[in-house]
């Protein structure tokens, strides 16, 4: 299942209109249409670090997985074990997470800073 299709089941879940979405990622209607509709394959990382926040899921909850059957033969018998592939480079889960992780943590600085100077 592709993110656009995720981010499609979870927004029609809680019976958000796109432009209801879209208002809240600080994008347009027509961005997410595309995105939902697979129309446009590269969403950048600050666009999905607010929709993990939106739909409070970690990153790797929208990441595109196959099903992989191994079958092996064993003593005549044949079994199969069912496993998750991705196509990322082995390391991008890492870097997104600290990403992500880095972005929370400048929120808390900046919401420090705005409590500071009296802003809320």
């Amino acid at each position: 299942m592709s993110i656009g299709t995720k981010i499609h089941r979870l927004r029609e879940e809680r019976n958000w209109s796109q432009e209801e979405l879209a208002d809240l990622l600080d994008i347009s209607q027509t961005k997410l249409h595309n995105i939902e509709s697979g129309h446009s394959q590269k969403i950048d990382f600050l666009l999905m670090d607010k929709v993990c926040k939106v739909f409070d899921k970690d990153f790797e909850y929208f990441l595109e997985e196959k099903v992989v059957y191994n079958v092996e033969e064993n003593n005549g018998q044949i079994a199969h074990n069912i496993g998750t592939i991705n196509n990322f480079p082995e390391n991008l889960i890492a870097d997104v997470k600290k990403l992500v992780e880095d972005n929370k943590t400048k929120d808390k600085i900046i919401q420090e800073l705005r409590e500071r100077l009296g802003e809320k």
